[in-house]
């Protein structure tokens, strides 16, 4: 079985009637990435499930604010999101996105989500503005180890002083872990910051605090995509400097604790859906069969094993 482990579906990002500087090579400025296309994708690619995690434009105002854009520039969200899980439930695991605890009562709204179906929450701290260990958030972790549902943290886009650094929300990941050993987290993009922090690259010595954490969390796996939230192969198929991220983590962390992912549609400008597999397949020479199968879906598995959607 194979198992992508972060992807979303989205009407529009930036799109082309108040965006014309983006170029339509962006297809999502003007094409939709819809549940539809990304089952035909998966099907083409010879991918049984994904974790499909559904966010809106206030869920990632924070990065929208980054490109100089705003609300208007991401037509997505929940409900859209929903009705293609409720279309396919035995290909999408739906995982909400965490609201601004300040702004909602979140506790109430994953309680609803979780008898909803959700198999957990995607949380954003440098977006929320948070510390990943504030009380508020921890308030979300013990209700997601209460409920037997998981909890998927992005350290993505953190702008030091007005956000942690990746270190430090590295060191408050190991807070929480150690507060609450039952909670099963997923860390995506290798637990990539803004890509000019040292540490969010894993060919970097300063990403090894990330390795040692890992290692000491039985219940912390390593979610793949867009390694260092850098991406330097351009279109050059295997992606060579990505699989040499992905063969650092394995040999830092384990590969009992990686897990595939594509983040579709977000990297597709680069790499097509197919070859995301392939490339792991056919040129992932440093993973022997058994290793193969754990990355791309064994450990997702383990993962998400007996969680009550």
């Amino acid at each position: 079985m194979i198992i992508d482990t972060e992807t979303h579906v989205v009407y529009r990002v930036f799109p082309q009637t108040i965006n014309p500087t983006h170029s339509r090579a962006w297809r999502f400025t003007w094409h939709e990435f819809d549940g539809h296309l990304l089952v035909a994708e998966m099907d083409r690619a010879g991918v049984d499930k994904t974790f499909l995690i559904s966010y809106d434009a206030e869920d990632i105002y924070w990065y929208l604010q980054t490109e100089g854009a705003t609300m208007e520039d991401c037509i997505a969200g929940e409900r859209y999101t929903r009705s293609f899980v409720d279309a396919y439930p035995d290909r999408f695991l739906w995982f909400s996105t965490l609201k601004h605890p300040d702004r909602y009562d979140v506790l109430s709204k994953l309680n609803k989500d979780f008898e909803q179906g959700a198999y957990g929450v995607k949380v954003f701290p440098a977006y929320l503005n948070l510390d990943a260990n504030d009380k508020r958030l921890m308030d979300v972790y013990r209700l997601c180890a209460s409920s037997n549902r998981r909890v998927i943290l992005s350290f993505e886009d953190t702008l030091p002083p007005t956000t942690p650094s990746v270190t430090e929300y590295w060191h408050q990941l190991d807070e929480i872990l150690r507060e609450i050993p039952d909670l099963w987290v997923q860390l995506n993009h290798a637990g990539a910051g803004a890509s000019d922090d040292p540490a969010s690259d894993p060919l970097n010595t300063e990403a090894e605090v990330g390795f040692e954490i890992t290692r000491r969390h039985e219940h912390l796996f390593i979610s793949t995509s867009w390694l260092g939230k850098v991406w330097d192969d351009e279109t050059e198929y295997p992606f060579p400097n990505y699989l040499r991220r992905l063969e650092r983590l394995k040999d830092g962390c384990g590969t009992d604790r990686i897990m595939w992912a594509t983040d579709w549609p977000w990297l597709e400008y680069w790499m097509n859906y197919p070859q995301a597999v392939n490339s792991i397949v056919r040129h992932a020479t440093f993973l022997d069969d058994g290793e193969r199968e754990l990355f791309l879906g064994g450990n997702a598995s383990r993962f998400i094993e007996g969680v009550a959607s």
